[in-house]
């Protein structure tokens, strides 16, 4: 990839797209049925008015396609469900409303944790599915569906093995990440992209899958005489097009692209710098909540605290964990710095401006990976002194010499006012700083599902014929707000893309149930 910005891609991805064509249709978004903590659980009625959905005789002019499994969006997400659906010997048509496959997947560094893979055995054996399970549900207070937690970490080494068998290259990472209490974080080679490569090259040679590009579907069809999703309707480029499918798996992704539903359910992120999807518009959480989904921690999203507003790229937060402090406009420090890079961005974002400044000494300097990049950039500030860093980032000195020498004193006691314990030996001069705010990269809210990808109301009834993974459904990172773990967003979507597209091809529309989890002697703690 070079030396472009997660920036300089999304422009990319943006160009030719029908991504944001929609926006204007989306704009008045707040769900027919429902909010931020679910729906009345009704269905919509043969008599109810519906917005995005439209019954199969309406759509009897357009061009019709017929397939087995309907999948509708083209991340990490859609492209396991229709491999998925495709194994299980189901005709897939796969729908991308952009110019190009790859969605929010390719954005990510392309990380999700897993247990008792080759890769991790190969470097420890002390981890169990029990202790990664507490270590995703830990940022939440445990407040999030353990099932959904439980599911996503029992098919970790599942789903390693799986996507390897479709090209992808893992490798452990040699850090323990922030949170998480052994070393499991599994890297695909090439990052986000080289696993979306990966998937697309095998979506491409299976002959059982027709992908369609610049593919916009607009809503969901149901049968004339009963509730049931049936497909999908929309424009393929300029013509209109019905798609009629055995099952329909949604994989749209979330909405963090969408200004007036992030304003509805995570105003603190708005100001926030985009790192997102260009597809993130959130339609599918809109059509399956008019037809009665439950929609779940819709609050919910994964910031990033260390958004360089003078090079636009994301930061080093080695740098902070190390012993940097963060600082706002008027020199004062605000929080721990040490902590999760997610959590730490809403109180970025609350400081005036939305504006910190990251500032550190030698002995962050010398460990940090990128400072010489900053310094070829023009970014760096400096000061030889409080005074002329203070002077350099507009702080008010003596605001900022309190702030300094409160922080040298507690590294000397071990402990800071905000129980910041992980401290530097010294923080000396000469000063750096960079100047940074804080990022979205997508929300971590949306439709519930059970552990087999049926999309749920309220009651727990299943909306016939309908499926969803991803971005677009409830997630299991915080009932809201940026409670994150590291990787949780990209396990989910290609665990259950891979189980929502196994039951689209195997189930029979209506007859499907309530699945279920339990927990058994596989999930012990050690």
């Amino acid at each position: 990839m070079g030396n472009l910005t997660r920036r300089d891609i999304l422009k990319g991805l943006a160009f030719g797209s029908m991504a944001l064509a929609s926006g204007g249709a989306l704009a008045a978004c707040a769900p027919a049925a429902g909010g931020a903590s679910g729906t009345d659980g009704a269905s919509t009625g043969q008599g109810a008015a519906l917005r995005y959905a439209k019954r199969a005789s309406e759509v009897a002019g357009r061009t019709a396609l017929e397939t087995d499994v309907l999948v509708i969006g083209g991340g990490g997400a859609g492209l396991c469900a229709a491999l998925a659906a495709a194994e299980q010997g189901a005709g897939v048509i796969l729908c991308e409303k952009t110019s190009a496959l790859g969605g929010a997947t390719t954005l990510s560094s392309g990380k999700i944790p897993a247990v008792g893979t080759a890769q991790q055995l190969a470097k420890e054996d002390g981890d169990s599915i029990g202790a990664c399970a507490m270590d995703i549900m830990r940022p939440s207070n445990y407040s999030v569906r353990p099932d959904l937690v439980y599911t996503v970490v029992e098919q970790s080494r599942d789903i390693v093995e799986w996507t390897e068998g479709h090209g992808a290259v893992w490798s452990v990472d040699d850090a323990l990440y922030f949170g998480q209490t052994a070393y499991r974080m599994h890297t695909t080679e090439g990052a986000g992209a080289g696993l979306t490569d990966a998937l697309i090259a095998s979506t491409e040679a299976d002959s059982a899958i027709e992908t369609l590009l610049s593919c916009e579907m607009q809503g969901l069809v149901l049968d004339d005489e009963s509730d049931a999703v049936v497909g999908a309707w929309g424009k393929n480029g300029s013509e209109e097009i019905a798609i009629f499918a055995g099952n329909t798996v949604l994989a749209t992704s979330g909405f963090a692209n969408n200004p007036d539903m992030l304003e509805q359910y995570c105003p603190e992120a708005v100001p926030a710098v985009k790192v997102v999807a260009p597809g993130a518009t959130g339609e599918g959480i809109l059509w399956a909540a008019e037809l009665g989904a439950d929609l779940q921690n819709m609050g919910a999203y994964q910031g990033h605290a260390f958004h360089g507003v003078d090079n636009d790229k994301t930061l080093e937060q080695g740098v902070a964990n190390n012993g940097g402090i963060i600082v706002n406009q008027d020199g004062n420090r605000f929080m721990n710095e040490y902590g999760g890079y997610s959590e730490m961005s809403p109180h970025v974002l609350a400081q005036p401006d939305g504006i910190g400044y990251l500032c550190f000494t030698d002995l962050q300097r010398e460990q940090s990976k990128k400072f010489a990049e900053w310094e070829e950039e023009g970014i760096v500030l400096r000061g030889n002194d409080v005074s002329q860093l203070a002077a350099a980032i507009g702080a008010d000195p003596a605001k900022l010499e309190r702030t300094v020498s409160d922080y040298q004193k507690a590294i000397g006691a071990g402990m800071d006012k905000f129980n910041r314990s992980h401290l530097p030996a010294s923080f000396e001069p000469p000063f750096y700083a960079v100047k940074l705010t804080g990022e979205i990269r997508h929300t971590q809210g949306g439709m519930a599902t059970d552990v087999a990808g049926h999309v749920l109301r309220a009651d727990k009834s299943l909306i016939e014929g309908l499926y969803a993974a991803g971005g677009c459904t409830e997630g299991f990172s915080s009932r809201g707000g940026a409670a994150y773990m590291s990787g949780n967003g990209l396990i989910q979507a290609l665990v259950f893309g891979k189980i929502a597209g196994t039951a689209a091809a195997t189930e029979t529309r209506g007859e499907a149930s309530l699945s279920t989890w339990e927990k058994s002697a596989a999930d012990a703690y050690l």
